[in-house]
């Protein structure tokens, strides 16, 4: 009876200290608030704010219609958005920064560090300091800040995405432009009223697509005022489906403004102007873009011109961007591609020649 008494002391004894030991373990000499980083409830999060230390910064912030907009003026590119959302919510720690190598690592952040407030319904509930990757590149060093003082904790952390092999710095900057919606045209076939496709140096493939009402529509040749006959409904609705979500590769970062500006006085290679039922158009300048990757023909020649890409000018004349031949040249045809395909006796053969369509 005395061993088992003595036996039951000691299992309470070990079991109360196995209980201080882990809890000491995991929370040591470090509180829980100095590694805090993540925010489970992304939904309530309405604004978020970015600054690096050469001033620049920006601020996202959600609007009562649910939209995203940076810096109050444009919309947000959502795939951006949602990379940072999903950053936010699953960022973990590593590990605690080495103790010999704490001051090193804090001196840099204070030098060269993204610093990212989060707010929730109005309310700043999260900040911290967003600095370099690691030397094996799989880690992100971070420090949080006391949302009392706005000074940073005396402890910083390398922190990572559980299953993500990477840093996450790049998923903080400021530029406003890499966080700005890229979309040019974003309509549905029937918020339509008519399209405008303009060849400023050939005039003769100038026409309009108007549409007209359910399965009617009708294409005018501008030059000549007169309309395209042996219309193919399909080709149309096809044609008008592929502005639903057209986007624009990158800001033009590759000229200077007095390049820009020697583009922009020549003369464009197509015009497109969308106008919608409402009668709000946008309208987008092409132009050729420089060859500036050293293309070069079957030759070996260099090319005057990229072959991929074209710039374009958009926004009422505000911005100057790149796109992809793939993506706009559908929406450029010329106006045969709107006929339906004739049967054609080639020369020297009984056999009929479909005609294709550009």
């Amino acid at each position: 009876m005395k061993k088992n008494r003595i036996a039951i002391i000691l299992v309470i004894i070990l079991g109360s200290f196995s209980f201080w030991f882990i809890i000491n373990k995991r929370n040591g000499t470090i509180k829980e608030t100095l590694r805090d980083f993540a925010v489970a409830d992304t939904a309530s999060i309405n604004k978020i704010f970015l600054a690096d230390k050469n001033g620049n910064s920006v601020t996202l912030e959600r609007q009562e219609a649910g939209n995203w907009l940076v810096n109050g003026q444009y919309n947000i590119r959502p795939d951006a958005l949602q990379t940072l959302l999903t950053t936010i919510n699953k960022i973990d720690v590593k590990a605690p920064v080495g103790k010999n190598a704490q001051n090193n690592v804090i001196k840099r952040l204070a030098a060269k560090a993204v610093k990212c407030e989060i707010y929730q319904n109005n309310k700043l509930t999260k900040a911290y300091y967003v600095g370099t990757e690691t030397p094996d590149m799989t880690g992100t060093y971070m420090i949080l800040i006391d949302l009392k003082t706005m000074k940073p904790s005396e402890k910083a952390f390398i922190t990572y995405i559980p299953g993500f092999e990477g840093y996450l710095t790049t998923r903080y900057f400021v530029e406003e432009r890499g966080w700005r919606d890229r979309t040019v045209f974003q309509y549905i076939p029937n918020e339509i009223r008519s399209v405008k496709v303009e060849a400023p140096s050939n005039q003769a493939y100038n026409y309009e697509l108007s549409v007209k009402g359910n399965n009617k529509y009708e294409i005018k040749m501008l030059l000549s005022n007169q309309l395209l006959s042996n219309l193919d409904t399909l080709a149309v609705k096809q044609y008008l489906s592929y502005f639903q979500q057209l986007n624009f590769e990158s800001f033009e970062v590759d000229l200077k403004q007095d390049q820009i500006d020697s583009v922009l006085k020549s003369q464009p290679t197509n015009i497109l102007t969308v106008t919608d039922n409402k009668g709000k158009t946008n309208k987008v300048q092409f132009y050729a873009r420089k060859n500036l990757k050293g293309l070069t023909d079957n030759d070996g020649k260099p090319l005057p011109f990229d072959l991929e890409r074209m710039d374009a000018l958009l926004n009422n004349g505000k911005d100057f961007v790149m796109v992809q031949f793939y993506i706009f040249g559908k929406v450029l045809p010329t106006p045969d591609y709107f006929q339906k395909e004739t049967q054609q006796i080639a020369p020297g053969s009984d056999k009929p020649k479909n005609k294709l369509k550009a």
